[in-house]
């Protein structure tokens, strides 16, 4: 009899540790995907608004430059002017599916966060419930694979996002570059 209070004192004794590790860790990752999703918003934001400043600078310098130095028409000059306007206009839009999908990718890892937290407080319950040390460290066992499950597949699904905007990006890209490319044929 004393053995088996024993084990129920050490079972009870290692659920209350093992929820308090769980609630910690839980509270630990909730606060690092909420602090990485705004570094990486914020990081998102401030590379896009650089990158369009700079690059509208040097789409001006450049025709600037090329109209000194072919002495283009004005004509000329303003298909030039034209189709810089046309590249900003592809590279605006470049930006704005990356940072569309930046969100997503974000919204993703905060939904796993959250995912996360409830199936921990479930498998926490479940160890409290546990009358024996097998049945804690059942629990503990189910507890860990079903977050590593939920992390794997979340990874994947962010993959998933990660390649569909690259696609598309690329895709806008490609279409400029085609568009750009009849231009010159027609011109020629």
């Amino acid at each position: 009899m004393a053995s088996e209070k024993d084990a129920q004192t050490i079972a009870r004794d290692t659920a209350a540790k093992g929820r308090n590790v769980a609630e910690d860790t839980t509270r630990r990752m909730a606060e690092t995907a909420a602090e990485t999703t705004q570094r990486g918003a914020d990081t998102a934001s401030d590379m896009m608004g650089k990158a369009t400043q700079v690059a509208g600078q040097v789409a001006g310098q450049t025709t600037d430059q090329l109209n000194r130095m072919m002495g283009l028409s004005a004509q000329a000059q303003g298909e030039v002017a034209q189709q810089a306007r046309e590249n900003m206009d592809v590279m605006t839009q470049c930006g704005s599916v990356l940072m569309d999908g930046m969100q997503s990718i974000m919204r993703e890892w905060m939904g796993f966060a959250q995912e996360a937290m409830a199936r921990n407080a479930e498998g926490i319950n479940a160890m409290m419930r546990s009358r024996s040390v097998q049945d804690l460290y059942a629990a503990q066992s189910s507890m860990v694979k079903d977050e590593m499950e939920l992390l794997l597949n979340r990874s994947v699904k962010v993959s998933e996002l990660s390649a569909k905007t690259a696609n598309d990006a690329v895709r806008r890209l490609n279409a400029r570059a085609e568009g750009a490319a009849r231009h010159v044929r027609r011109s020629a």
